[in-house]
Protein backbone atom coordinates (compact mmCIF):
# COMPACT_ATOMS: atom_id res chain seq x y z
CA UNK A 1 0.00 0.00 0.00
CA UNK A 2 1.35 3.39 -1.03
CA UNK A 3 2.05 6.02 1.68
CA UNK A 4 -0.32 7.61 -0.36
CA UNK A 5 -3.37 5.49 1.04
CA UNK A 6 -2.67 5.53 4.79
CA UNK A 7 -1.87 7.01 7.60
CA UNK A 8 2.09 7.99 7.79
CA UNK A 9 4.63 8.70 9.91
CA UNK A 10 6.39 11.66 8.77
CA UNK A 11 9.99 12.02 10.24
CA UNK A 12 10.63 15.80 10.63
CA UNK A 13 13.77 16.38 9.18
CA UNK A 14 14.38 13.17 9.22
CA UNK A 15 14.75 11.20 12.65
CA UNK A 16 15.70 14.31 14.10
CA UNK A 17 15.69 13.43 18.05
CA UNK A 18 18.23 11.09 17.11
CA UNK A 19 20.25 12.70 14.59
CA UNK A 20 21.73 15.73 13.60
CA UNK A 21 18.20 17.45 11.65
CA UNK A 22 18.05 17.50 7.44
CA UNK A 23 21.26 15.07 7.36
CA UNK A 24 21.86 12.40 5.47
CA UNK A 25 22.89 10.81 9.17
CA UNK A 26 19.01 11.52 9.76
CA UNK A 27 17.48 10.12 7.04
CA UNK A 28 18.89 6.73 7.24
CA UNK A 29 17.71 6.22 11.02
CA UNK A 30 14.32 7.75 9.99
CA UNK A 31 14.37 4.59 7.56
CA UNK A 32 15.67 2.42 9.83
CA UNK A 33 13.03 3.55 12.51
CA UNK A 34 10.20 2.85 9.65
CA UNK A 35 8.74 6.26 9.09
CA UNK A 36 6.56 6.16 5.84
CA UNK A 37 7.35 10.12 4.83
CA UNK A 38 10.40 12.18 5.33
CA UNK A 39 10.30 15.76 5.75
CA UNK A 40 13.29 18.01 4.57
CA UNK A 41 13.53 21.52 4.19
CA UNK A 42 15.43 23.25 1.24
CA UNK A 43 16.62 27.07 0.59
CA UNK A 44 19.51 27.78 -1.57
CA UNK A 45 23.15 28.71 -1.93
CA UNK A 46 25.01 31.37 -3.45
CA UNK A 47 25.11 29.72 -6.74
CA UNK A 48 21.02 28.88 -6.44
CA UNK A 49 21.70 24.94 -5.70
CA UNK A 50 19.11 23.76 -3.61
CA UNK A 51 20.59 22.61 0.04
CA UNK A 52 18.70 20.37 2.92
CA UNK A 53 18.77 22.88 6.14
CA UNK A 54 16.03 24.75 8.23
CA UNK A 55 17.51 27.86 9.32
CA UNK A 56 18.66 31.63 7.41
CA UNK A 57 22.05 31.16 8.95
CA UNK A 58 24.07 28.53 10.69
CA UNK A 59 24.22 30.16 14.18
CA UNK A 60 21.75 27.43 15.75
CA UNK A 61 23.37 24.81 13.66
CA UNK A 62 27.07 25.07 13.20
CA UNK A 63 27.84 28.96 15.45
CA UNK A 64 28.02 30.43 12.36
CA UNK A 65 26.66 33.81 11.53
CA UNK A 66 26.30 33.52 8.41
CA UNK A 67 23.30 33.13 5.66
CA UNK A 68 23.08 30.11 3.69
CA UNK A 69 22.10 32.87 0.57
CA UNK A 70 25.84 33.83 1.46
CA UNK A 71 27.38 30.78 0.97
CA UNK A 72 28.73 29.00 -1.90
CA UNK A 73 28.10 25.23 -2.19
CA UNK A 74 31.66 24.58 -1.40
CA UNK A 75 31.49 26.39 2.09
CA UNK A 76 28.65 24.88 3.17
CA UNK A 77 30.19 21.63 2.54
CA UNK A 78 32.84 22.40 5.29
CA UNK A 79 29.89 22.88 7.45
CA UNK A 80 29.06 20.01 10.28
CA UNK A 81 25.86 19.97 11.76
CA UNK A 82 26.02 20.43 15.12
CA UNK A 83 29.98 19.41 14.47
CA UNK A 84 28.84 15.98 13.50
CA UNK A 85 27.22 15.64 9.68
CA UNK A 86 27.32 17.55 6.59
CA UNK A 87 24.84 19.91 5.49
CA UNK A 88 23.40 17.72 1.67
CA UNK A 89 22.02 19.24 -1.45
CA UNK A 90 18.70 17.92 -2.16
CA UNK A 91 19.82 16.08 -4.93
CA UNK A 92 21.78 14.10 -2.23
CA UNK A 93 18.52 13.67 0.03
CA UNK A 94 16.78 12.57 -2.72
CA UNK A 95 19.08 10.10 -4.34
CA UNK A 96 19.51 8.68 -1.03
CA UNK A 97 15.65 8.22 0.25
CA UNK A 98 15.13 7.54 -3.25
CA UNK A 99 11.89 5.30 -2.76
CA UNK A 100 12.45 3.73 0.38
CA UNK A 101 9.65 6.61 1.92
CA UNK A 102 7.55 9.38 0.48
CA UNK A 103 9.64 12.31 0.38
CA UNK A 104 8.23 16.08 2.09
CA UNK A 105 10.24 18.69 0.56
CA UNK A 106 9.84 22.31 2.22
CA UNK A 107 10.54 25.34 0.89
CA UNK A 108 11.73 27.81 3.06
CA UNK A 109 12.12 30.40 0.24
CA UNK A 110 10.25 31.50 -2.58
CA UNK A 111 11.99 32.31 -5.86
CA UNK A 112 14.05 29.35 -7.15
CA UNK A 113 10.92 26.60 -7.42
CA UNK A 114 12.07 25.57 -11.00
CA UNK A 115 15.42 24.34 -9.79
CA UNK A 116 13.31 22.07 -7.22
CA UNK A 117 11.19 20.90 -9.96
CA UNK A 118 13.88 19.84 -11.93
CA UNK A 119 15.88 17.84 -9.39
CA UNK A 120 12.39 15.96 -8.78
CA UNK A 121 11.98 15.34 -12.50
CA UNK A 122 15.14 14.41 -13.59
CA UNK A 123 15.56 11.60 -10.49
CA UNK A 124 12.20 10.39 -11.71
CA UNK A 125 10.96 11.47 -8.40
CA UNK A 126 7.35 13.03 -9.32
CA UNK A 127 4.83 10.62 -7.83
CA UNK A 128 6.44 10.23 -4.81
CA UNK A 129 6.56 13.90 -3.34
CA UNK A 130 5.18 16.44 -2.17
CA UNK A 131 6.27 20.09 -2.42
CA UNK A 132 4.91 21.84 0.95
CA UNK A 133 5.62 25.44 2.12
CA UNK A 134 4.11 28.56 4.24
CA UNK A 135 4.46 30.43 1.32
CA UNK A 136 1.59 29.91 -0.94
CA UNK A 137 3.33 31.74 -3.85
CA UNK A 138 5.89 29.07 -4.01
CA UNK A 139 3.13 26.24 -4.48
CA UNK A 140 1.27 28.17 -7.30
CA UNK A 141 4.74 28.45 -9.06
CA UNK A 142 5.20 24.73 -8.50
CA UNK A 143 1.53 24.09 -9.65
CA UNK A 144 2.46 26.41 -12.80
CA UNK A 145 5.41 24.06 -13.57
CA UNK A 146 4.20 20.96 -13.12
CA UNK A 147 0.29 20.13 -12.55
CA UNK A 148 0.94 16.62 -11.10
CA UNK A 149 3.56 17.37 -8.59
CA UNK A 150 1.25 17.43 -5.06
CA UNK A 151 1.06 20.42 -3.04
CA UNK A 152 0.87 21.48 0.59
CA UNK A 153 0.45 24.60 2.42
CA UNK A 154 1.75 24.68 6.16
CA UNK A 155 -0.10 26.88 8.21
CA UNK A 156 -0.69 27.96 11.96
CA UNK A 157 -3.83 29.56 11.54
CA UNK A 158 -7.44 28.36 12.37
CA UNK A 159 -9.13 29.74 9.40
CA UNK A 160 -7.98 29.01 6.12
CA UNK A 161 -9.75 29.59 2.97
CA UNK A 162 -10.42 26.20 1.73
CA UNK A 163 -12.24 26.74 -1.26
CA UNK A 164 -9.44 28.86 -2.69
CA UNK A 165 -7.19 26.77 -1.65
CA UNK A 166 -8.24 23.97 -3.20
CA UNK A 167 -9.12 26.31 -6.54
CA UNK A 168 -5.18 26.28 -6.48
CA UNK A 169 -4.84 23.20 -6.64
CA UNK A 170 -3.25 23.09 -3.24
CA UNK A 171 -3.64 19.32 -2.05
CA UNK A 172 -2.81 19.36 1.42
CA UNK A 173 -2.65 21.09 4.60
CA UNK A 174 -0.09 21.00 7.03
CA UNK A 175 -1.06 22.09 10.43
CA UNK A 176 0.35 22.82 13.64
CA UNK A 177 -1.52 20.80 16.05
CA UNK A 178 -3.08 23.41 18.38
CA UNK A 179 -4.93 24.61 15.69
CA UNK A 180 -6.40 21.13 14.84
CA UNK A 181 -9.99 20.27 15.87
CA UNK A 182 -12.04 17.13 14.47
CA UNK A 183 -13.93 19.72 12.90
CA UNK A 184 -11.13 21.12 11.00
CA UNK A 185 -10.30 17.60 9.74
CA UNK A 186 -14.22 16.66 8.85
CA UNK A 187 -14.71 20.00 6.66
CA UNK A 188 -11.16 19.59 5.06
CA UNK A 189 -11.32 15.86 4.62
CA UNK A 190 -15.28 16.83 2.49
CA UNK A 191 -13.23 19.67 0.53
CA UNK A 192 -10.93 16.94 -0.71
CA UNK A 193 -7.47 17.42 1.28
CA UNK A 194 -4.99 15.56 3.45
CA UNK A 195 -4.84 16.94 6.67
CA UNK A 196 -1.20 16.09 8.22
CA UNK A 197 -0.02 17.79 11.82
CA UNK A 198 3.57 18.66 13.25
CA UNK A 199 5.05 18.51 15.29
CA UNK A 200 4.31 15.90 18.13
CA UNK A 201 6.85 13.91 19.91
CA UNK A 202 4.10 12.82 22.84
CA UNK A 203 2.15 9.33 22.33
CA UNK A 204 -0.27 10.04 24.44
CA UNK A 205 -0.55 13.50 22.23
CA UNK A 206 -0.18 11.82 19.03
CA UNK A 207 -2.87 9.27 19.95
CA UNK A 208 -5.36 12.31 20.18
CA UNK A 209 -4.81 13.79 16.94
CA UNK A 210 -4.86 9.92 15.31
CA UNK A 211 -8.45 10.31 17.01
CA UNK A 212 -9.16 13.02 15.15
CA UNK A 213 -8.46 11.54 12.08
CA UNK A 214 -5.58 13.36 10.74
CA UNK A 215 -3.68 11.21 7.55
CA UNK A 216 -0.51 11.72 9.24
CA UNK A 217 1.53 13.12 12.13
CA UNK A 218 5.16 14.37 11.98
CA UNK A 219 7.74 13.50 14.47
CA UNK A 220 11.22 14.28 15.62
CA UNK A 221 10.56 10.16 16.93
CA UNK A 222 9.48 8.24 14.46
CA UNK A 223 9.40 5.37 16.39
CA UNK A 224 6.49 7.05 17.80
CA UNK A 225 5.07 4.59 15.96
CA UNK A 226 5.65 1.42 17.91
CA UNK A 227 4.30 3.34 21.14
CA UNK A 228 1.43 4.10 19.11
CA UNK A 229 0.42 0.99 18.43
CA UNK A 230 0.75 -0.59 21.78
CA UNK A 231 -2.32 2.01 22.39
CA UNK A 232 -4.08 2.50 19.13
CA UNK A 233 -6.40 0.54 16.95
CA UNK A 234 -6.27 2.08 13.41
CA UNK A 235 -9.76 0.36 12.27
CA UNK A 236 -9.99 3.07 9.70
CA UNK A 237 -6.74 2.57 7.73
CA UNK A 238 -6.26 -1.34 8.57
CA UNK A 239 -2.49 -0.60 10.62
CA UNK A 240 -0.28 2.09 10.95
Amino acid sequence: MSWRERFVIIAHRGASFYEPENTIAAFKRALELGADVIELDVRFSAEGIPVVVHDEDLSRLAGISKKIREMTLNEIRNVKVFGREPIPTLEEALEFIDRKAGVFIELKEVGLEDRVVEIVERLNLVDNVMIISFHLEALIKVRGLRKDIDVGLISSRRLLDLRRLSSLGVRALLLRYDVVTPMMVKEAHARGFKVFTWTINDVALAKRYVDYGVDGIATDRPDIRRELEKHVTMSKYGHL
